[in-house]
């Protein structure tokens, strides 16, 4: 974003290591090319570390623009259809938040493993029906692992082998392959946590005790009209790790962010409590029937996605053929890269104060939302490529928001001297955009809310 101002240009061209890569800063460029021009701009490049090597070739978020592409978001849809979101996926939602509000009036301390548990948990319920205990199920701690790896590694050029897709055929004990070792342990793990969930579902489908979810009901529904094939159960097995893998990481890190942003500001943190409270009342926990009734929280969600968004240099697109573009020349094999940091801090879009958490942005005076401002759409992706799991992300985030703002005070914890700590709003480095690690003091807000959450998970 910086060298684009530099250059005053929304249009920023970089060689690596004889790779040609487009970084596009502004809405402008990425609805012309990503959109206009999708047929040319929906590929994605090679990722040697990432598919070729560690396995998540898998992952139909970073597989070519294709048959395989096609048939596998096309399932993905299917199973996040809107029946299926307000039959399954919504009450279970909000099942998990009854049990993540529960936990987090227990052992407020351990504010990122509920957090964690809360999206991994959700994920795998409505994926594979695997009920999960704590933060440290075998289940969520196989995809945390390989997401651990997966952060580095997404991110074109993290390795040498990226630049030099041949360095991928040096044997692994040779001086400075150390890369080939890293990656044929971390293509275990991605092994494990695609196959391993499956086939816990095969298994008790077929001793008559599989808890309904997508896997499940995608299984008997291919062996009742017997169009069971290895391929369609291996695409099912594809699509529901990505669900896994993807799901998980994303809503966690959106939802602490926001969480962040309530610590430090507490007059925004009121107000939101002071909008569910009008809307909700004070005799029931906020539930999927509330959702898009109260704006002040929808500004919030939407805030929280466009000021730390999840990833902030989206997944790569890849150029077909060459092209020209105002006058300038692309080449083929581009590596065209949407920078959503840069178009979710435009001050002309949003406004100068873009580096604060103000929710109001979004909002009419009157407090209603505001249709003029944006959408931080650029958050989920782009073109074709925009990511088919936004619509359940932003329940599962906004539902959690709300129960939040309905259930706890949220406050920074005080040094020795009684002055109020200040969180770092930096960001880890890394292809998610995770907060840094911070305390915070958790309390809640009445005896009776106290009462009813305890109430909701018995």
């Amino acid at each position: 974003m910086e060298m684009a101002h530099k250059y005053g240009s929304d249009l920023l061209y970089l060689n690596m290591a004889g790779r040609s890569m487009l970084i596009l800063n502004s809405t402008e460029a990425t609805n012309d090319l990503f959109v206009g021009k999708s047929t040319l701009y929906s590929n994605r490049p090679r990722f040697p570390m990432l598919c070729e090597l560690m396995g998540w070739d898998y992952n139909f978020a970073f597989i070519p623009y294709g048959t395989r592409w096609r048939k596998s978001r096309a399932l993905f849809i299917q199973l996040f259809s809107p029946s299926n979101l307000k039959t399954y996926e919504k009450p279970r939602m909000q099942e998990s938040v009854h049990v993540f509000l529960n936990r987090l009036l227990e052992t407020p301390k351990e504010l990122e493993d509920h957090l964690g548990f809360l999206s991994g948990g959700n994920i795998i319920s409505s994926a594979y029906g695997i009920v999960a205990n704590d933060f440290h199920d075998p289940y969520i701690e196989l995809s945390t692992k390989a997401n651990h790896a997966f952060t580095q590694a997404a991110i074109p050029g993290s390795y040498l082998v990226d630049a030099f897709p041949l360095l991928k055929y040096v044997p692994g004990w040779l001086p400075g392959a150390s890369f080939k070792r890293k990656a044929a342990d971390e293509k275990k793990t991605v092994e494990e946590m695609i196959k391993q969930p499956l086939e816990f579902v095969k298994r008790n489908m077929a001793r008559g005790t599989a808890k309904s979810s997508m896997a499940s009901r995608v299984l008997q529904q291919m062996q009742d009209n017997g169009s069971w094939s290895e391929d369609k159960e291996n695409l099912l097995r594809d699509v529901l790790g990505t669900i896994y893998a993807a799901g998980a990481d994303t809503t966690y890190t959106a939802t602490s962010t926001i969480f962040l942003a309530l610590v430090c500001n507490p007059d925004i943190l009121k107000k939101g409590q002071a909008a569910v409270d009008a809307v909700v009342g004070h005799d029931r926990l906020p539930g999927v029937v509330d959702e898009g009734k109260i704006p002040y929280v929808d500004a919030i969600v939407m805030e929280g996605l466009r000021w730390r968004p999840v990833i902030p240099l989206a997944i790569a697109h890849h150029t077909a053929s060459a092209d020209t573009y105002k006058g300038y020349y692309i080449p083929a094999d581009t590596i065209v890269m949407g920078n959503s940091w840069a178009i979710l801090h435009d001050p002309a879009t949003y406004g100068e104060d873009v580096d604060q958490f103000r929710p109001e942005r979004f909002l009419n005076p009157d407090g209603t939302l505001n249709s003029t401002v944006p959408y931080p759409d650029a958050a989920f992706g782009y073109g074709r490529r925009i990511c088919p799991g936004r619509v359940f992300a932003r329940s599962a985030v906004w539902l959690t928001v709300a129960s939040l703002l309905a259930c706890f005070d949220l406050s920074k914890v005080l040094d020795k001297d009684g002055v109020a700590i200040e969180p770092s709003t930096d960001s880890m480095d890394g292809f998610f955009s995770y907060p840094r690690p911070y305390e915070c003091t958790i309390t809640p807000r009445s005896k009776s809310i106290e009462k009813m959450i305890r109430q909701n998970v018995s």
